[in-house]
């Protein structure tokens, strides 16, 4: 009698398990806010970009009457919307952590730069926020981390300018071509980086690819990243065409968040259904997604309970390229 007793209250405690792991692994599917298609131009002229030009000598600063607000009592706008670039920022919860992101769509490929706080030798940097500034973005955030560090060797473009070419096989590298395409190489060398060369416009080194031609990349253990860890992350996505999508978590710093491991943010990000290619960057406090906020159109929006600022290799951006016709 007793040992059907003890099977029986056995039977209730694997079912009481059970149906807490359940209620655990349930997670409310993200919201999701739209893109914001490109407003007709019926007034002034979008200028033409190029690669190899300095933005900083001649730049198309977001306009303030193009930023959009639920409210008017909102210290951040939900977005930003011009002829030549639309920003739709959205935030969200997931297994006890908050993230932030923003759906990007652009009029060329020419507007999604990068910018590097010091030369790529040195080990130099700079807050987000104040390179962000300097070119003028309408949003930007945190790249790879791509010197300083000798453990950051790898493959390194930028505006079409190859900086390094170091891939030695242990990290997946992000091909961003002429056409503002993802392409995400698994795991490469040299020999697989070299044929992209001529055609591409930013090659970063740091990775995993979270999303790769719309699979989820589950169980990945690669570099540095501490993919069992619970903690800060950064992804930038292709969506669609010149359409992208920039990501972040919080972190166990960031008070009322736990943090997310590396396959809890493949399924983040892999929950919102139109990612094609996805790829991580570097996360911890270095991830940093700069907006407008207040009366600044350069502030760090993501993390509003954390004043932790650290400075940044370099950045990825999106400007405007919008000429407002001035009456």
């Amino acid at each position: 009698m007793k040992k059907l007793v003890w099977i029986a209250a056995a039977m209730v405690l694997m079912m009481t398990v059970c149906v807490a792991c359940a209620e655990t692994a349930s997670e409310p599917v993200p919201t999701l806010v739209p893109v914001l298609e490109l407003p007709e131009l019926e007034t002034g002229t979008i200028t033409e970009r190029t690669l190899e030009e300095d933005v900083t000598e001649n730049p198309n600063p977001p306009r303030d009457d193009c930023y959009i607000y639920d409210d008017a009592e909102s210290e951040i706008p939900t977005g930003y919307a011009d002829p030549s670039i639309t920003v739709n920022i959205g935030r969200g919860r997931i297994y006890e952590t908050d993230y932030v992101y923003a759906r990007i769509k652009i009029a060329s490929p020419m507007q999604m730069r990068t910018m590097l706080a010091s030369p790529l030798s040195s080990k130099s940097t700079k807050a987000a926020a104040d390179l962000a500034k300097r070119v003028q973005s309408v949003i930007a955030i945190n790249g790879d981390w791509c010197g300083g560090n000798e453990y950051f060797k790898g493959a390194i473009l930028r505006q079409g300018k190859t900086l390094r070419m170091k891939a030695s096989g242990d990290l997946d590298v992000l091909v961003v071509d002429m056409e503002g395409n993802f392409h995400i190489l698994k795991t490469a060398t040299n020999e697989d980086v070299e044929p992209w060369v001529e055609n591409a416009a930013q090659i970063f080194t740091f990775g995993p690819g979270l999303v790769i031609d719309g699979e989820p990349q589950y169980g990945i253990v690669l570099g540095k990243i501490a993919s069992r860890k619970a903690a800060q992350r950064m992804a930038i996505c292709q969506t669609g065409e010149l359409e992208y999508m920039v990501i972040t978590s919080e972190g166990p710093e960031d008070p009322g968040s736990a943090g997310l491991n590396l396959d809890q943010f493949v399924e983040l990000v892999s929950s919102f259904p139109d990612v094609k290619n996805a790829y991580n960057l570097d996360g911890g406090s270095s991830s940093t997604v700069v907006f407008r906020k207040g009366d600044s159109n350069w502030e760090k929006i993501n993390c509003p309970n954390n004043t932790k600022v650290r400075w940044v290799k370099d950045i990825i951006y999106f400007v405007s390229t919008y000429e407002h016709e001035v009456q």
